[in-house]
Order: C-alpha cells, then sequence, then structure tokens
C-alpha cells in the first residue's frame, strides 16, 4: 500500500513545497526580506510553520531555494541549448538577450529582494554571491560560444565580463525600472551594443 501511494504523496509534497515558496516570494517581496516571518508565510500558504521547516528550511533556505528555482528554470535551459548549437553570431548574441531578458521579466521580484537585503544581510550575500556566479559561468558560455566560432574580439575573460556587463540583473534593472525603457526596446539596445563590443569584423 505505501509503494502504490508514494507517488501520490510525493505529489502532495510538491504541490506544499510549492505552496510554501510561493507565499514566501509574495511575502518577502511585499513586506521585505527582513520583516517576514515563518509564522506570516505559514499563514500565507496555509500550512503548520513545521511544515515549512520540514518541508524546506528557514527565511534563509527559502531564498536559496526561489534563487536555485529560478536559474533552474525549463524554458532558460531551452535558450541555453539553442545557444550552444547556434551558428550564427547574431543569433548567439539574440538568444543570450533573450533569455536575460526572460529571467529578468519573470524574477524582477526575485531579484530587487536579494539585490535591497544583501548588503544588510550575510546570508543573502552568500545567496547574491553565488547567484553572481551562476550568471558569469553562463556568460562565459556565450563569450566560448562566439570564440568557437570564430568572432569573438578580445579574450574570453573580456567577453565574459562584457556579457556579464550588459545582461547582468543590474543592467536589466538600470533600463527598465529607472530609466523606463521597456523590455523590447532594451532588448534590441542590449543586443546592438553586444554585437559591436563582441563581434570581430
Amino acid at each position: 500500500m505505501s509503494v502504490y501511494n508514494s507517488p501520490r504523496r510525493a505529489e502532495a509534497a510538491a504541490g506544499t513545497q510549492q505552496a510554501i515558496l510561493a507565499a514566501a516570494r509574495r511575502l518577502f517581496a511585499e513586506k521585505g526580506y527582513a520583516a517576514t516571518t515563518i509564522g506570516d508565510i505559514a499563514k500565507a500558504a496555509r500550512v503548520a510553520t513545521a511544515t515549512i521547516y520540514t518541508s524546506v528550511g528557514g527565511k534563509q533556505r527559502l531564498l536559496e531555494e526561489l534563487a536555485r528555482t529560478s536559474a533552474a528554470d525549463s524554458t532558460l535551459g531551452g535558450f541555453v541549448e539553442s545557444l550552444r548549437h547556434a551558428r550564427d553570431p547574431r543569433e548567439v548574441l539574440r538568444l543570450a538577450v533573450a533569455a536575460t531578458r526572460y529571467s529578468a521579466e519573470r524574477n524582477a521580484d526575485l531579484f530587487s529582494i536579494i539585490r535591497v537585503n544583501a548588503a544588510f544581510d550575510e546570508t543573502v550575500a552568500a545567496i547574491a554571491a553565488e547567484s553572481e556566479r551562476w550568471f558569469r559561468s553562463s556568460a562565459r558560455k556565450v563569450a566560448a560560444r562566439l570564440r568557437d566560432l570564430g568572432v569573438l574580439r578580445g579574450s574570453l575573460a573580456e567577453g565574459e565580463d562584457t556579457v556579464t556587463f550588459f545582461l547582468g540583473h543590474d543592467s536589466w534593472h538600470r533600463v527598465v525600472t529607472d530609466f523606463g525603457w521597456s523590455y523590447g526596446k532594451a532588448e534590441k539596445w542590449f543586443t546592438a551594443r553586444l554585437a559591436e563590443a563582441l563581434l570581430s569584423g
């Protein structure tokens, strides 16, 4: 009987975890990371406080898991796979910009939570640092693909820095939130600037 029920139990547990993460994300954005308590999240997710600790963990673990799941998005994975096989340098750049636009739009609230709190909370700063390492690794893959196609201007390290500078979360936040650009305008501008900066010839 336990074997028969295990898939259903696993599905229920996954649903509970998703409800907890969704509640935490909403409250972190609305109330602030520091001001939100585990009790607040439990109430919003309609679970017992103990369930949050057994299902995911404390506030740090909740934010870590939110960051992890955003990075593991299957749509982003599709962009990366397409980029890996692209043979047109401008298509490589188009895919890189489209992928970061998708992430910037979908995760603007999460990036804001991390950015605002990293300066005041060591645990959030560690999450921000890990997010930066992951992004730079992705940026290096873009530069490496251009190098492999024989069109990268400058070194691989310079290419990684350039992609990170133009397409990092702070850059999207700056042009969209501070400058008031649409995501479409920003996407076209970033693509053009990257082509100028990265493509030789």
